[in-house]
């Protein structure tokens, strides 16, 4: 209890948060069927409400839309912390709820433990995906520590609780047991299940009365709806919508995706600059190509005309990173086809130390990209001098492309000026981020 977050809340905050949450309690009735039962006093709240109403009130970063293991990130001074949100309703003071998924994992990496190996290897193998996962974030945003913070819903009440957002200790790991369905395990501080049939991990959770925080007593109205119409609705202002572009973190060949071991990412183990020397090329450097068709459908994204070699020149700006930093961005070579930063290797030190976490010149993989479930990075234009750069799942960036099919034609782009375009690909992304 020492070390949860709602004690750094603002007393104003608080309230405020709290008068929502009665307010959502109170239009239960909209949302649920159950009148009767052993439920039908328990409040709802839909998870994703949840989300937003908590970045919403505190002063805190939304990461719950970025594909992030945490869906909030708390700065306060010398104290960054990654916030986990849940909200269930309280049926035992002691739960299991879901913390991961490993569907796009589970078929290479799972199956095969499953099949061929022990329940041992299953679980370290389970518990290495979710602190991967985890760990990825705590480079991203450098949080000291991390926190879950939910709200369970009883009789006419809405519990809030906090705990802490654990790694799993690999070394303590324990099989408490298994049926070959489900398997039951614990490490010194925290109790696990994975279900086999849909690659959940679920964690224990404690919601019993030494662990609440806050208690807020729900008045449910038996006709919302005459809460709602006294609803006045304000004339609605216009939504800013910030243009996007993505580049891949892989070459994009045309049978497919690859991770060169001495180009783009690993260009830093290519053949010394100094023709005939052994002398290896920085540490850090590293290539991040912008194709041409990019250029063609976003013209001007950099603020530039890519395909001017003196405008160029000119064309540094802020390039912001997800833990607040600030690089400074520039777009490089003939056609502006490389995103780089000043200094060269301040990219390339981002990019391989705090979101690959690799070490010593380690070699970027394919495989590694996928245990991590990204492949590409997200730009965000905020004005012609300021862009917000991220990591973005795996299948991003083909994504990306199928969506901008109409306006690669628009280009009048033909040939090889036009990127590879994997439909099949994209849609079975989407399908198994649908069964998530």
């Amino acid at each position: 209890m020492a070390d949860i977050i709602w004690n750094k809340f603002l007393k104003e905050e608080k309230e405020e948060y709290i008068q929502y949450l009665e307010i959502f309690g109170a239009l239960s009735g909209l949302f649920k069927d159950n009148k009767e039962g052993a439920n039908a006093r328990k409040p709802y709240l839909y998870y994703r409400n949840h989300e937003q109403l908590f970045t919403r009130i505190f002063s805190v970063d939304d990461l719950a839309r970025k594909n992030s293991a945490f869906d909030a990130l708390g700065t306060w001074k010398n104290d960054r912390v990654g916030i986990g949100l849940k909200t269930w309703m309280h049926t035992r003071d002691h739960t299991y709820q879901k913390v991961a998924e490993f569907n796009k994992l589970a078929p290479d990496f799972i199956a095969p433990l499953i099949e061929k190996g022990t329940p041992e290897q299953v679980i370290k193998k389970v518990s290495e995906f979710r602190n991967e996962r985890i760990m990825l974030d705590k480079r991203l945003y450098k949080t000291d520590r991390d926190v879950y913070h939910y709200i369970t819903r009883d009789d006419d009440i809405m519990n809030i609780v906090e705990a802490p957002y654990d790694l799993i200790d690999i070394d303590s790991l324990e099989l408490i047991d298994t049926n070959g369905k489900t398997y039951n395990f614990k490490d010194k501080k925290n109790e696990y299940k994975f279900y086999r049939s849909k690659s959940v991990l679920q964690k224990k959770f404690d919601a019993s009365k030494g662990e609440i925080i806050a208690q807020i007593k729900i008045e449910q109205f038996d006709d919302p709806f005459e809460l709602i119409r006294m609803i006045e609705l304000p004339k609605k202002n216009k939504e800013t919508i910030f243009e996007e572009i993505y580049l891949p973190l892989y070459q994009d060949k045309k049978d497919g995706g690859i991770v060169s071991d001495c180009s783009g990412v690993n260009i830093r183990h290519a053949k010394s600059k100094n023709k005939g020397s052994n002398t290896p090329r920085p540490e850090y450097e590293i290539e991040i190509r912008i194709s041409t068709w990019i250029h063609r459908v976003f013209p001007k994204f950099f603020g530039i005309d890519a395909f001017d070699s003196e405008a160029v020149k000119l064309s540094d700006f802020d390039l912001i990173l997800p833990d607040g930093r600030v690089l400074r961005g520039r777009i490089k070579q003939q056609n502006g086809k490389s995103l780089q930063t000043n200094p060269q290797g301040a990219l390339g030190e981002w990019i391989l130390n705090d979101v690959l976490g690799l070490k010593n010149r380690e070699v970027a993989t394919m495989e590694l990209l996928n245990e991590l479930g990204i492949d590409s990075l997200k730009i965000t234009k905020l004005d012609n001098e300021h862009f917000k750069i991220t990591v973005a799942e795996t299948g991003a960036y083909e994504k990306f492309k199928l969506d901008n099919i109409d306006n690669i034609d628009k280009a009048g782009l033909k040939g090889n000026q036009r990127p590879y375009i994997r439909e099949d690909l994209v849609q079975e992304l989407l399908s198994e981020d649908i069964e998530e």
